[in-house]
């Protein structure tokens, strides 16, 4: 896993030619002035999936990992919450679903929690489990735009 800016994109040299265009992308397009949707960055090697949401509740997702992809999670609006493991300590639920790239797994207690405000990414590789959290306090309505960038691995 890598976190921070995406105005440090230059620092981040050393990614593969497929992330640093994905960040590129990210950097360089007025994504707040796009509709929520997906979008091809690069036929089905990159692209991307803008998402708006509100979380009256609180979420509390299963971690997954993806084997054909590289995660991009990077936050346009509000702050968004990860919990990240090493896919080698988890127990699997299910089996991997090939269609949709994704295996779910068992919750697991103190994993890494990162949080990410506006302007911050996260790439995650297909050895980080990652899950999403969110605890809205005092009944208050959390809004939460992202943009998540999927990288063939």
């Amino acid at each position: 896993m890598i976190t921070g800016s995406i105005l440090r994109e230059k620092d981040y040299g050393y990614l593969t030619a497929r992330i640093h265009k994905a960040v590129r992308y990210l950097k360089d397009h007025n994504l707040c002035a796009m509709e929520d949707g997906t979008y091809e960055i690069d036929g089905e090697e990159i692209y991307m999936m803008l998402q708006s949401f509100r979380v009256e509740n609180p979420i509390d997702a299963a971690f997954e990992t993806h084997r054909k992809y590289i995660d991009i999670q990077y936050v346009l609006k509000g702050e968004l919450e990860l919990l990240i493991e090493d896919r080698s300590g988890l127990t699997p639920t299910g089996r991997y679903d090939t269609e949709q790239d994704v295996q779910f797994y068992e919750p697991r207690e103190n994993a890494a929690h990162v949080r990410l405000s506006e302007g911050e990414m996260a790439i995650l590789f297909p050895e980080d489990a990652h899950k999403m959290i969110c605890f809205p306090q005092n009944g208050e309505t959390v809004r939460i735009r992202k943009a998540v960038v999927k990288v063939r691995a």
